[in-house]
């Protein structure tokens, strides 16, 4: 994304400043009389020579072109590449360019990517703490937990999970949680809990309508230890179908969680329904976007059910928001006995497919 975004912005930035009549410009000729010089006419590259010195990217590779959204692209175009921390060579172009020229400079430079079948960086709805989304992507998380139990108990989980692309609209994930349980009248106990592996396949992905479909199935393999309160003891399939849609600024993503543990005596069968609302303030990564999430879990084995509400923010912390963190509690507020007094839930995001840790 850095070398991309540089070198379609240097480009711009010596056609704006050489052609006469620039806005009368089709984005093809925008991009012939600038872009091609050091990106190709087909968009693989230009030969060596040019006065661009970070690496040219390949805009026929629809994994690179399409897993950005057009806010980070518009705003480094028109406030240059270190309004973004990118580099100098970028310049800005909010006094030369017009939005539309801008987006249709963008369109033209996506359309170097022929397979219809990769959804878009717009899709790619805010993370929520609870709900999952539908899009897949290239994240490690630290995911910490803490929840206040009836009767004094505690529990702290911290999870590092690891998710990876895998072709078109596939995603695997792999979570390892550290789990410390304790209690008011008995000894803490600590160690690995119960190792989460993960599939996600997405379904429909349509630009024009912002949707986006997709199922997953979550596996839960008991390597904790049950007797010290470390995880379940069995094995657990959970099936889901994910979804999101923005309608106007509102971002609605929801999931339907089948819980089906192995052995029913020590795991309870239950169904999830999630739904988030979010309002992101921009349409920058590095946006403010508060969020309220709703959860009803119905527990089949029990034949309870509870409503919790996740109030919660998310903010990205680098420049381009890359990197990010998420901070919420979870509250149970009307169904069945309460399996919970509250919980605090928070992560920290690292999209490293976009960039370095720390820039």
């Amino acid at each position: 994304m850095r070398a991309l975004l540089g070198a379609a912005a240097v480009a711009l930035a010596v056609l704006l400043r050489t052609a006469a009549g620039a806005a009368d410009l089709s984005a093809r000729e925008l991009y012939d009389g600038a872009c091609a010089s050091c990106h190709g006419t087909d968009g693989r590259g230009a030969p060596q020579g040019t006065a661009i010195n970070v690496p040219l990217p390949d805009f026929t590779d629809c994994n690179f072109i399409t897993r950005e959204g057009d806010g980070n692209w518009t705003y480094l175009i028109a406030h240059g590449g270190e309004a973004l921390g990118l580099s100098s060579q970028m310049p800005a172009f909010a006094d030369t360019l017009t939005d539309d020229q801008i987006h249709a400079v963008l369109d033209y430079i996506r359309g170097f990517c022929t397979d219809p079948r990769w959804p878009r960086g717009e899709l790619n709805f805010r993370r929520p703490l609870v709900t999952t989304k539908a899009y897949p992507e290239d994240e490690l998380l630290l995911i910490p937990e803490f929840t206040k139990g009836r009767n004094g108990e505690r529990d702290w989980v911290s999870e590092a999970s690891f998710e990876r692309r895998v072709g078109v609209r596939g995603e695997v994930e792999i979570g390892v949680p550290f789990v410390v349980h304790d209690v008011t009248d008995g000894a803490t106990t600590g160690g690995i809990g119960d190792l989460g592996l993960a599939y996600k396949q997405v379904l429909y992905a349509d630009l024009p309508s912002l949707t986006i479909a997709s199922v997953g199935l979550d596996l839960t393999v008991p390597t904790g230890d049950r007797d010290r309160h470390l995880g379940d003891g069995t094995v657990s399939f959970q099936p889901s179908l994910l979804a999101g849609k923005q309608i106007r600024n509102l971002v609605i993503q929801g999931q339907i969680l089948g819980i089906a543990p192995l052995d029913k005596n020590r795991a309870d069968r239950g169904v999830s329904y999630r739904f988030a609302f979010s309002y992101p303030l921009s349409e920058l990564k590095s946006a403010w976007v508060p969020t309220l999430e709703t959860e009803v879990l119905q527990n089949v084995t029990a034949q309870e059910h509870n409503f919790f509400l996740t109030p919660e923010i998310y903010k990205g912390i680098t420049k381009r928001g890359h990197v990010a963190v998420a901070l919420g509690a979870q509250i149970p507020v009307a169904g069945g006995p309460d399996p919970f007094d509250y919980r605090v839930l928070a992560f920290l995001l690292w999209d490293y497919a976009d960039g370095g840790l720390w820039w």
